[in-house]
């Protein structure tokens, strides 16, 4: 009966079991760090409007090899170049309806209510460069290549309309010329240093916490990373002035964005 009684005024001076309960904390932490790229790629092609579909190819094929010889002119090294089937169909007139796209070598005239032929071709090229400044300089002088060689679109069939307006396939924003897209081959540095600087936001956010609920020191308990964060899509893009043409905040000219996000939980 002694014993029993000793064991239950323990229990009562230790007071309630939920006293020492572990109290936790759950708090996040983003950052963004920039970074100087190594890698370019453009997005180019040409567009073209014809009465006949041969006509249209006719001019695709001249305009591609043009572009092709002033790129072999520039003797870019680390380059690399790729290019997609041209398409060419016949436009739409007046509304009364799509035309039938062209058998290949057919040189139709336009059916009623249809408008001239169209033509669209597609290039992409890969430039690497671990020099930041060479890899701008690069980037310049083959934009202004193909430019003035006949490359008047980023690349892609224009959808939706024939007055550039509608969606548009993979690579192209629109008529207004070549698109670069910049990256970097390693980014882990970069990387590394905005996960520090996300779990210093995350604690700091978790002590400010645990400081208003009336708590002490706190214990991290885990991290976990919760990767790249609101990208509006999978690089930055910007044009060869370094103005970023995506959606979403601003990145400083010629540099690429790393932002990411940590969980962190802490005892109190």
């Amino acid at each position: 009966m002694r014993a029993l009684f000793a064991a239950a005024l323990a229990a009562v001076l230790a007071g309630p079991a939920w006293a020492d309960a572990e109290r936790v904390i759950t708090a996040t932490g983003t950052a963004t760090v920039y970074a100087k790229p190594d890698t370019a790629r453009v997005h180019y092609g040409v567009r073209v409007s014809e009465p006949s579909a041969d006509a249209v190819k006719d001019v695709l094929t001249k305009t591609t090899t043009a572009i092709d010889e002033a790129v072999k002119k520039l003797k870019l090294t680390g380059l690399a170049t790729s290019t997609a089937p041209l398409i060419v169909k016949q436009s739409q007139g007046n509304g009364q309806g799509l035309a039938v796209p062209a058998a290949p070598g057919a040189a139709a005239a336009p059916g009623p209510g249809l408008g001239p032929f169209l033509g669209y071709s597609s290039h992409t090229a890969t430039i690497t460069e671990k020099d930041p400044e060479k890899l701008r300089q690069a980037v310049d002088a083959f934009v202004k290549a193909v430019t003035e060689a006949g490359a008047n679109t980023a690349g892609g069939e224009e959808r939706g309309g024939d007055n550039n307006v509608g969606i548009v396939l993979p690579g192209q924003e629109g008529s207004g010329g070549p698109r670069v897209v910049l990256s970097r081959e390693d980014d882990s540095a970069a990387r590394e240093a905005a996960l520090q600087k996300a779990v210093t936001k995350a604690v700091g956010s978790a002590k400010a916490i645990a400081k208003g609920l009336g708590g002490g020191e706190v214990k991290v308990l885990s991290v976990t990373d919760g990767g790249e964060t609101e990208k509006a899509s999978p690089e930055s893009v910007f044009n060869i002035y370094g103005v970023e043409t995506s959606a979403g905040p601003r990145t400083p000219a010629g540099e690429i964005e790393v932002k990411v996000r940590v969980v962190v939980k802490v005892s109190y």
